[in-house]
């Protein structure tokens, strides 16, 4: 008994140094997030990773309210999606240049060497591996670069052509150039390059312009092993974009004044985004989730794309909802979440050690749940808040946790 103490204790001083086991949580994609999933949730996993698994080129929505746990749900996914490339959008941050920031998004997500071992595979087959002189292997390489062409060329768009013939030559450059080898290759890594940079590489811009973004991105998502799928995040940003805060507002400034037309300016940007995304649906394999707050916007999202797709279908399945945390979930959430704490900061023994709920209990954890309502960022907040006043308070841990058990 004295012994289980001592670990209470030793728990108990871990914490005085300062570092709260909550405070990690964050609600954007970049900051990788390890913990697994409350029992609730596991279904709704199941059920996202079964329509992946039998669907391609979709749009799946994600329903839920702030701080339901939707970015939580792109890490348990991630790191269930083995065969998959899974990669976070945020709209704010992909929003101007789409394609080019998109693509640098893939490429971080998927590493360097896989993007070697696609453009490898790509070479090959446009030829690469056919000897010109005698025993020793050199390639042709305009050779290699006409017959990428002609393998290419009806994927693409008339207005893409040009920029297919820098991928080429950006391609064809890394593999069968060893005096330009890193040069081409940063290109394909989407770094920005000046004149001098480009014109050695014999090309006309970096990823940033014209649409050797969306072509890079094609051949890498349609040649790539394992599956892709983009999670955006918020997309109802688009909507807030395209409908004014306020109709029956007096207007100060009438942006058709200086436009020229009935639209403002963030409404066409929006379509043009619209438009992009719409785009990326001719890529095949690319399964697209999108994470919403409410039905209503899904409605006019469709619309949207209605309007904007022409003549293509754009396939959306039927939205999944997440809802608040049942009461059972919070007890799940605080012991995995505890132990991870633990293991996380080299403390493996003590992590097995069985504390129960300590240094809460079973009763503050039930009125955590009843005031936040079962909302997971609510709840976090809360024991956040607990867990400051156990670091940073000289009372006693009885005293601290008074004012919450009831």
């Amino acid at each position: 008994m004295l012994l289980y103490e001592n670990k209470k204790a030793e728990l108990i001083n871990i914490l005085k140094i300062g570092v709260n086991p909550f405070k990690k949580f964050v609600s954007t994609g970049e900051i990788k997030e390890d913990l697994g999933l409350v029992t609730s949730r596991k279904s709704i996993i199941k059920r996202i990773i079964t329509i992946i698994k039998e669907e391609k080129n979709f749009i799946l929505p994600i329903i839920g309210d702030v701080g339901i746990g939707k970015t939580h749900l792109f890490w348990a996914l991630k790191n269930t999606l083995y065969y998959y490339n899974t990669i976070y959008i945020s709209l704010d941050i992909v929003f101007k240049k789409f394609f080019y920031n998109t693509y640098s998004e893939f490429i971080d997500a998927i590493g360097v060497e896989p993007l070697r071992y696609i453009i490898n595979h790509l070479c090959d087959e446009w030829g690469a591996l056919e000897k010109i002189y005698g025993f020793f292997h050199v390639a042709d390489i305009e050779k290699v670069k006409k017959i990428g062409f002609q393998k290419l060329e009806s994927k693409f768009e008339e207005n893409e052509k040009d920029a297919l013939i820098d991928v080429i030559n950006g391609i064809a450059t890394h593999q069968l150039d060893p005096f330009k080898k890193i040069e081409a290759e940063g290109w394909l890594l989407g770094e920005l390059m000046n004149i001098r940079e480009l014109s050695r590489l014999k090309l006309r811009y970096d990823l940033r312009k014209g649409k050797a973004a969306y072509v890079m991105l094609k051949l890498l998502i349609e040649n790539s092993k394992l599956g892709t799928v983009l999670f955006i995040d918020d997309f109802e940003k688009i909507i807030s974009m395209i409908n004014p805060k306020d109709e029956d507002a007096e207007e100060v400034f009438d942006p058709s004044w200086l436009y020229g037309q009935s639209q403002n300016p963030e409404e066409i940007s929006s379509q043009k985004l619209l438009q992009k995304i719409i785009k990326l649906q001719s890529i095949n394999g690319l399964r697209l989730i999108i994470t919403l707050k409410f039905d209503q916007s899904l409605e006019e999202i469709k619309n949207r794309f209605q309007e904007l797709s022409k003549d293509k279908i754009i396939k959306f399945i039927e939205p999944i909802y997440i809802e608040n945390f049942i009461e059972d979930d919070i007890f799940d959430f605080y012991l995995s979440n505890m132990k991870h704490f633990l293991e996380n900061i080299g403390l493996t023994k003590l992590a097995k050690e069985d504390f129960g709920y300590f240094p809460l209990n079973e009763q503050i954890l039930r009125t955590i749940y009843s005031r936040s309502n079962g909302n997971p960022r609510e709840i976090i907040k809360i024991l956040i808040k607990i867990f400051n006043e156990i670091i940073f308070s000289n009372d006693d841990l009885n005293t601290i946790l008074e004012e919450y058990e009831s």
